[in-house]
């Protein structure tokens, strides 16, 4: 009896985890964690401000896909999004004044804002071949200001040694750094920020319920960065999304 239990015993383990190895993951609902480190940028919609390179940023967050029928599903998510957005007045704003009185050009801007963003997005995924499947998806992102702060860096007209360093970063939307906003131009963020998601990428099933996402997305702003009449900029993320789901 033991010598015969041992094999049969064994036999039904490799039959178990081969099980596992094929099986797909069809499930109506499915949880996960995901990070996108991504490149940043700034479009201006206004000539006053212009875009200045780009910059890297990162998201994480958990993500969730609920069944609505065959391969398609409502996706929703839970991510902070840090930016750094990167801008500049035109190169022809020559002498204008800080509020204490005293002459720059040649400034730029480096924003480093983070949000709570919930995207709320449809996803189609092809189905499984050989472990692997294909997806898309799109849908929109509110996102709410958590934290922000910005760096100037500016000439000065009057000594050119007395330049603004990018290191003395402040907070735009406190009333109290007014003496850092140029006339201008007004410096704060807007608290609310929306967006539109595009993406598209790849699954492979690592482990029964258990696959690897990754993919790219695109998440572009609609909703204007600065709380500012004169001036409209609208950031944007591409971004490298990677994952898992369980």
């Amino acid at each position: 009896m033991k010598t015969t239990f041992k094999p049969i015993f064994l036999l039904g383990l490799m039959v178990f985890f081969n099980q596992m190895a094929i099986a797909q993951d069809n499930r109506d609902f499915r949880v996960g964690f995901k990070v996108i480190p991504g490149f940043d940028w700034v479009k201006s919609n206004t000539t006053n401000v212009q875009k200045n390179g780009m910059s890297l940023g990162y998201s994480f967050g958990v993500m969730a896909d609920y069944a609505i029928g065959t391969n398609y599903y409502f996706s929703s998510e839970l991510n902070i999004t840090n930016m750094t957005n990167n801008m500049k007045l035109r190169p022809d704003s020559i002498g204008l004044l800080l509020k204490n009185g005293d002459s720059f050009n040649q400034i730029s801007y480096k924003y480093n804002l983070k949000y709570i963003e919930i995207p709320l997005m449809f996803k189609f995924r092809t189905k499984e071949n050989n472990l692997l499947r294909y997806w898309g998806q799109f849908g929109i992102a509110p996102g709410f200001l958590i934290s922000k702060n910005v760096g100037v860096m500016a000439n000065s007209l009057e000594n050119p040694a007395s330049n603004f360093p990018i290191d003395e970063k402040f907070n735009p939307n406190d009333v109290s750094n007014n003496q850092f906003d140029f006339k201008n131009y007004s410096d704060n963020v807007s608290v609310l920020r929306a967006s539109m998601i595009l993406g598209a990428g790849i699954e492979y099933n690592l482990s029964g319920n258990t696959s690897f996402y990754c993919g790219l997305r695109f998440n572009n702003g609609f909703t204007d960065m600065l709380r500012d009449k004169k001036s409209k900029m609208i950031n944007n993320v591409l971004g490298l999304e990677i994952g898992f789901f369980f």
